[in-house]
């Protein structure tokens, strides 16, 4: 039985003179009222962007019987009837809605989630994750973190730690994208951008410069026999991130974007999680390689920690990167 797809909505058109930042919205869900904490953020986006927006199940096999204490849609009859049922929370888009129903069971929910991506040519996948607890074990972490890998498109990120979930507003102020001083990490600088004008946000570029006591690698092994060296280079590198940080906010800017950038000193994590506090940065877009731990400016184990420690969702945007560096990567 082939998989069913219902499109239910018209899809609007951008406000004149936007290009929209996205035009295809995919929503995985499982039929908990946890994952359901995705659709207001989707909803919003389609809005401002135009887009359109498709709710995805996956039939699973050997599935459990519940999934959070609700019972699991374990039969395509029950997946159409939820799908539907979500229909009118998506009203307020404006947008066409459609739902998919993937039929035939499978083990691998992540690759079905990034196949289907790839077949519709989704801008992002919008997934909700379950709480730090979940993060831990791995569940709707680790498929993100497959999506991500398999289909090579962002994935916006966003933490419901309660249920049912409180599903207030999403309407950002500001957009906080978190730069190193490399090229690859200016790779979410596009899309954060035309999310800020669709959004009528400010984008707000932050670089951590470390301490002498959060320094690693090689850099805390000359703090600990070279302390003033060590201070007077990193007092050099805070330096530099401001011209650097400067020049790019100016860049923006130019494009009619408001831009403004901040240093801060200390670890990454903390620091980033206490700037998004304390300016209420109702996003945070960020460039990653979607392989945890080896290269990556942003990797999703890191994306993970930061998720844990402010409610802000998080959009990880795929590095892209040449077929002859991927092949002598070591994974």
């Amino acid at each position: 039985m082939p998989a069913t797809d219902r499109p239910d909505r018209k899809r609007p058109t951008p406000p004149p003179g936007v290009a929209a930042p996205m035009e295809r919205i995919l929503v995985p869900l499982d039929g908990s009222g946890l994952a359901e904490g995705a659709i207001p953020i989707a909803a919003r986006l389609a809005h401002a962007c135009g887009a359109a927006i498709t709710l995805l199940h996956v039939i699973e096999k050997d599935a459990p019987s519940s999934i959070h204490g609700e019972p699991h849609l374990a039969s395509v009859a029950a997946a159409e009837a939820y799908l539907s049922g979500l229909t009118p929370r998506l009203a307020s888009s404006g947008g066409m809605v459609e739902h998919h129903v993937h039929e035939v069971p499978v083990g691998d929910v992540a690759r079905s989630i990034a196949d289907h991506a790839n077949e519709q040519r989704s801008d992002v996948v919008v997934v909700s994750t379950h709480g730090a607890g979940d993060l831990r074990r791995g569940l709707w972490g680790s498929i993100a973190q497959r999506v991500l890998q398999l289909s090579h498109r962002p994935v916006l990120l966003v933490r419901t730690p309660t249920a049912p979930p409180v599903l207030t507003p999403f309407a950002p102020k500001t957009i906080m994208v978190p730069l190193d001083g490399t090229v690859a990490a200016e790779a979410a600088l596009p899309l954060a951008g035309r999310l800020a004008r669709a959004l009528g946000a400010q984008l707000r570029l932050v670089m951590v410069v470390p301490t002498l006591s959060t320094g690693t690698g090689p850099g805390q092994q000359r703090a600990t026999f070279l302390p003033g060296t060590t201070r007077a280079l990193l007092d050099v590198e805070e330096t530099q991130a401001v011209d650097y940080l400067q020049g790019l906010a100016e860049s923006v800017e130019a494009t009619g974007v408001p831009c403004v950038a901040e240093i801060r000193r200390g670890a990454p994590v903390a620091e980033l999680a206490a700037d998004a506090a304390e300016h209420g940065d109702g996003l945070v877009v960020a460039a990653t390689h979607g392989r945890a731990g080896l290269q990556a400016i942003w990797s999703t184990s890191v994306a993970t920690r930061l998720l844990k420690r402010t409610n802000a969702p998080i959009l990880l945007v795929p590095i892209i990167e040449p077929a002859s560096d991927r092949a002598g990567t070591v994974r």
